[in-house]
């Protein structure tokens, strides 16, 4: 595992031994895309040369302040940040600067290492609140429990789970059906013939190989993990690396991006042509339109509740109450995916997952349809992006997250 490069705000900045403010200016352009932009995640490289000098970095124009957070793809430094929001086409320009580092800890999102699992913690401030504080949001669970990685629990900023809990935790009032629906999870149910979805005695498992890279940050938090496809007859299969970025957002909700590369490991890899798959997670029971509590389903066609199931969409909205406020999970396929947009194996009792193999079970092929071979020395990359936020969805600006995910405003640094 490679170490962490950095775990302070901003810790460093490609600049030389003076410090920003005695370097040539740099001005950042941010030109927004025909649909306008949202709280969405922007990156850049920064111009090469130099040394590194301490302080956080910000993005500034006039009174106004973006937080910024450095990190490196190889030996080029990069920098992340949100994005306010933006009319179609609008152009701004902010001067990159440093400022003091915070006098305590102050990652707004914090990677932390515990002895089965990866943590974010976020932080945040709740309305009857005047501190900051440090919240769970959600553990990567790197034990195969027991045939996957997965995130359990994910939770709301007032600490209330966003998926149902059994069957890791034991709560009679859950439903106890389909046990192979943890939390928030990416496999599939035909991978070269194998069985990865389910749960059963013959089934292959994905294990969690190693932790490649972690970062804290002001902006987000970021890991990169490995994984093993793993067959009944312990021969490897496959191999993918996951990389999952958090982002607090300013008026409280949470953006997680998921990036999957998934490699053969000997011959060519052919995912087959099932609805049981691929990315998906299981709502609280109180969310399932099945259960009459007010949750809904909806997605970018306007298709609601069963009318999606099997449907193409760019993004899908599942939502409902907990403890009389409405929180909601929205699910977006990112563009540049296979077969965008995507086909959506969502269901009314809880289960919501977005499959591109599953064709011929969703109605659109014969059988093998949706097959996909990946061949012996390539690979296929999968994207998505997760909005959990408060409120419906129209409320919530799911379209509009969406609109800035699919088509995001353009940085160019001068």
């Amino acid at each position: 595992m490679r170490r962490r490069l950095f775990v302070l705000i901003g810790a460093f900045l490609l600049l030389g031994t003076k410090g920003f403010a005695q370097q040539k200016r740099i001005n950042v352009l941010v030109v927004a895309g025909g649909q306008g932009a949202f709280q969405t995640p922007v990156f850049a490289s920064l111009p090469g040369g130099g040394k590194y000098s301490s302080g956080r970095l910000v993005l500034k124009q006039g009174n106004a302040e973006i937080p910024a957070q450095l990190f490196f793809e190889g030996k080029t430094a990069r920098i992340g940040f949100l994005v306010p929001q933006m009319a179609p086409n609008e152009r701004r320009v902010y001067t990159l600067e440093t400022r003091k580092p915070f006098r305590q800890k102050s990652q707004w999102a914090e990677v932390r290492l515990v002895a089965d699992a990866i943590e974010i913690h976020l932080q945040e401030r709740q309305p009857n609140e005047t501190n900051y504080a440090y919240r769970l949001f959600t553990r990567y669970l790197t034990q195969s429990r027991p045939n996957k990685p997965f995130f359990y629990p994910l939770l709301s900023p007032d600490s209330e789970p966003l998926t149902r809990r059994w069957p890791l935790e034991q709560v009679a009032t859950d439903t106890h059906d389909h046990p192979h629906h943890r939390g928030l999870w990416f496999t599939h149910g035909e991978v070269n013939g194998i069985d990865f979805w389910s749960e059963e005695p013959r089934a292959g498992r994905t294990a969690h190989d190693r932790l490649e890279d972690y970062q804290s940050g002001e902006v987000f938090a970021r890991f990169v993990a490995t994984t093993q496809w793993i067959a009944p007859n312990k021969e490897i299969v496959a191999t993918d690396t996951r990389t999952v970025l958090v982002y607090p957002l300013p008026n409280g909700d949470r953006l997680m991006d998921f990036e999957v590369v998934l490699r053969p490991k000997g011959g060519e890899l052919l995912l087959g042509d099932t609805k049981e798959g691929s990315f998906g997670l299981r709502v609280p029971d109180a969310w399932a339109p099945d259960k009459k509590q007010g949750g809904h389903i909806l997605n970018a066609r306007g298709q609601k509740d069963a009318a999606l199931w099997g449907k193409p969409a760019e993004w899908v909205d599942y939502w409902g109450k907990l403890k009389d406020k409405n929180y909601g999970i929205a699910l977006f396929d990112h563009p540049n995916n296979l077969r965008h947009p995507q086909t959506w194996h969502t269901r009314t009792y809880g289960l919501y997952a977005v499959n591109p193999f599953g064709l011929h079970d969703f109605g659109r092929g014969e059988k093998g349809t949706g097959n996909y071979a990946i061949p012996a020395n390539g690979s296929m990359t999968l994207r998505y992006r997760l909005l959990f936020h408060r409120n419906d969805t129209e409320a919530g600006k799911v379209k509009e997250s969406f609109e800035g995910y699919a088509d995001p405003p353009k940085v160019t640094v001068q």
